[in-house]
């Protein structure tokens, strides 16, 4: 490795690395604001919280790399320009862009193996544990927190809580007085309750209790005993939440929901884990092309001494135009499978098509050269 291709990878990586911290801290600063209720309003511990947010950040950074690699590359090949440095490794015999791809190049694999790490396992399993974690949170904050020894307390409206005593995640001598139903309010009385919870939803389980059914039209009440009853209380229910969504499950969930299926027999359900499946795979691709996309700035110019103002507008509105390409892709391939292949082929013709006219400019240098 050459000393010019150490020194082009150390600083483009230091610009990589500040960006990256930089705007995902950002972005991660924004989501931790925006739900700060789970601490205010729950009354969660601070660590509880924490934990949650930091789960936010695989998917921050699946979004924030791509961005910043391309900005990275970006700014230091503007910066050789302004150090005139382009103008002399443009007279070491060789073109800016055969010096500066090797390290590009070796940057690109490298942030792309983190992405696959990213997307295929670290972001799926942090969004199944935010759920987690939400359930946990809405939990615990009516359990903990809102419930007081012998005193009446109305977590929503239309719903009273009283008990008698409380130790641990066990409660004692309650009462539960439920006018969601104007018209046919519940009262469920129990010896004991515990606050649990599963995949889908978060509940109040009851024991050795009575539940009282008002009819106001009728003007008569019904009542049934339990040894147990599930009472759901909170915001997650289950016909709200039937699935754990795609993007919470697992690669090899996915792998496993669809093996041997067709694409015409898929679910809407199906269609959008299929989606989901071979977007992680696909996305990560995309980083060569942002890579590669810095290098034709030299090529738009021709000079390196040139204003550089119009090449990098030119290079920053193509890298959002494919950005928008590329979510207009993954939300096709949910409507139609059949546009799988022509996912697979965009980033691939994207970093061919760049490679071919960085590769032809090499090309045309070598051969004037041969022929002077």
């Amino acid at each position: 490795m050459s000393r010019f291709t150490t020194y082009a990878i150390r600083e483009i990586t230091s610009s990589f690395l500040f960006l990256s911290i930089l705007l995902s801290g950002i972005i991660w600063l924004g989501q931790g604001l925006r739900h700060i209720d789970l601490l205010t309003t729950n009354n969660v511990s601070f660590e509880t919280y924490t934990t949650y947010v930091i789960l936010l950040l695989p998917k921050i950074i699946l979004i924030t790399f791509p961005i910043c690699v391309f900005l990275s590359i970006l700014f230091n090949l503007n910066r050789l320009r302004n150090d005139s440095e382009l103008i002399i490794l443009g007279t070491s015999g060789k073109s800016e862009q055969s010096i500066l791809i090797k390290p590009i190049i070796l940057i690109s694999i490298i942030v792309y193996l983190v992405l696959m790490m990213f997307s295929l396992f670290l972001t799926p399993d942090s969004l199944k544990e935010i759920r987690y974690k939400i359930i946990e949170i809405r939990s615990s904050g009516i359990q903990i927190s809102l419930l007081k020894e012998k005193k009446f307390i109305s977590p929503t409206n239309n719903l009273t809580i009283f008990i008698q005593e409380k130790e641990g995640n066990d409660i004692f001598g309650l009462l539960i007085h439920d006018q969601s139903n104007a018209n046919s309010p519940q009262t469920y009385i129990a010896e004991k309750g515990r606050f649990t919870s599963n995949d889908l939803t978060s509940f109040l389980r009851l024991f050795n209790g009575t539940i009282q059914l008002y009819d106001n039209n009728k003007n008569r009440i019904t009542e049934i005993a339990f040894d147990t009853y599930d009472l759901n209380l909170l915001p997650y229910k289950t016909k709200e939440n039937p699935y754990i969504y795609p993007d919470e499950l697992s690669t090899a969930e996915l792998i496993k929901n669809l093996a041997n299926k067709s694409n015409n027999s898929f679910s809407k359900n199906e269609k959008e884990q299929f989606a989901e499946l071979h977007s992680r795979i696909i996305n990560p691709i995309y980083i060569f092309f942002y890579s590669l996309l810095p290098l034709l700035m030299i090529k738009f110019s021709n000079r390196p001494d040139d204003n550089w103002l119009f090449p990098i507008m030119c290079v920053s509105a193509t890298a959002f135009t494919v950005q928008i390409l590329q979510i207009t892709l993954s939300n096709l391939l949910i409507e139609n499978s059949n546009f799988i292949l022509f996912n697979y082929f965009v980033p691939f013709a994207l970093t061919l098509i760049s490679l071919i006219i960085l590769f032809f400019e090499f090309t045309t240098k070598i051969l004037k050269k041969q022929n002077v």
